[in-house]
């Protein structure tokens, strides 16, 4: 790969990241019809995180070991590594917290 493929892909993974951030952040978590919504969202966007950590992980293996740009690439892949462990919390949280609302529901009736 030369330079500039390196960084356009870079580039195109970061924004990957930061978009799917964003859609993270503005996640209303404690709307309880939003329950279903926001299990979707997190699972889009841990497969988002996962599939840009493996697209970083492939360029890494292409760069020649000990260069600045594999450094910051693997600091990449550490943060989106912490986003899928995020977004797994939260997905876990969310899951229980729509079991709590079906448990409540049936009490109800």
């Amino acid at each position: 790969m030369t330079t500039n493929e390196v960084h356009e892909m870079i580039k195109q993974c970061t924004d990957d990241m930061n978009k799917r951030t964003l859609l993270l952040e503005k996640m209303n978590l404690h709307d309880f019809d939003l329950v279903d919504e926001n299990i979707e969202t997190c699972k889009k966007i841990s497969a988002s995180y996962s599939e840009t950590a493996l697209k970083f992980s492939m360029l890494s293996r292409e760069l020649p070991e000990n260069s600045e740009m594999k450094e910051i690439i693997k600091k990449a892949i550490t943060v989106l590594n912490d986003g899928i462990r995020n977004c797994n919390e939260t997905l876990s949280l969310l899951n229980e917290s729509n079991r709590l609302t079906q448990i409540i529901n049936k009490l109800k009736h």
